[in-house]
């Protein structure tokens, strides 16, 4: 399974560095698995991107319209106290900002409950890092 924290799942909507590959993996496997709060990261990235004139307020319109039709198409997983007392034990291990230790922690969180194993797709090397150390596969999507 391939689980997608925000900075890869983002470059399904925009274009950026790994645009192609995120597309690619989207098409080939299938349902991506995310943490619940990359639905408002989403929105943050979206509207940074407006307000600094990445956007056209159309594009900015599309954009959030294709995202809402995709969405429901994720697994995702929830911000249970699990999740969140996971996360805190992997910020006492990594230096990891508090979403990205909620993303490693929901993809370690899913891995262990489906019983499969999970590769983690991101553009954030420190991230990438701890979930390296956490035994997960990873993929840097702006190197790949």
């Amino acid at each position: 399974m391939n689980y997608f924290d925000t900075s890869a799942f983002i470059k399904a909507f925009l274009i950026e560095v790994g645009t192609d590959k995120v597309q690619h993996l989207l098409l080939r496997d299938g349902m991506p698995t995310t943490a619940t709060i990359t639905y408002a990261e989403m929105y943050s990235g979206f509207s940074r991107t407006r307000r600094e004139g990445g956007l056209t307020a159309i594009q900015y319109e599309t954009i959030c319209k294709e995202f809402e039709s995709f969405w429901p198409s994720s697994l995702q997983i929830s911000l249970t106290l699990s999740v969140l007392t996971l996360s805190r034990d992997l910020i006492t291990r990594h230096p990891l900002r508090a979403f990205d230790a909620i993303h490693l922690a929901s993809a370690l969180h899913i891995q262990e409950e489906m019983k499969e194993p999970m590769r983690i797709i991101a553009a954030d090397g420190r991230l990438l890092q701890a979930a390296a150390a956490e035994k997960l596969a990873v993929l840097n999507i702006e190197l790949a």
